[in-house]
């Protein structure tokens, strides 16, 4: 992997791990308060196109990491399942009737790839 392409994926996992911890501080603290309502074309729809684009162009440059490195404790399938539920986060982190347990356990997921990520970085 060439230095520009690390970098760029330096800047897109850099990106995705604010983009969860935003939805996580917004959900924890923000979205299930009494005075929160929903605003889907100015907050949702924005954040979850953002997190697409970004995660469309992190997984193969994650994927590629991945190959070079071979991490044990790392694989392909994990990359993919991240994307899966991150886009299950942009979503859900911003309507309150969503369960606090698999929306915490989701995040921490979603926190732990994209850590392991940055250390073959």
């Amino acid at each position: 992997m060439d230095d520009h392409t690390l970098k760029h994926l330096t800047e897109l996992n850099q990106r995705l791990l604010e983009m969860n911890q935003f939805a996580e501080a917004l959900y924890l603290n923000e979205v299930r308060t009494e005075s929160y309502s929903v605003d889907f074309f100015g907050m949702v729809k924005p954040f979850a196109d953002e997190v697409t684009e970004k995660t469309e162009q992190w997984l193969p440059l994650a994927i590629k990491r991945v190959q070079e490195k071979e991490p044990k404790d790392l694989h392909e399938n994990q990359l993919t399942q991240t994307v899966d539920n991150f886009e299950v986060v942009a979503i859900k982190s911003f309507y309150p009737e969503t369960s606090r347990k698999k929306q915490i356990e989701t995040f921490k997921a979603v926190e732990y790839v994209l850590k392991q990520v940055q250390e073959l970085l």
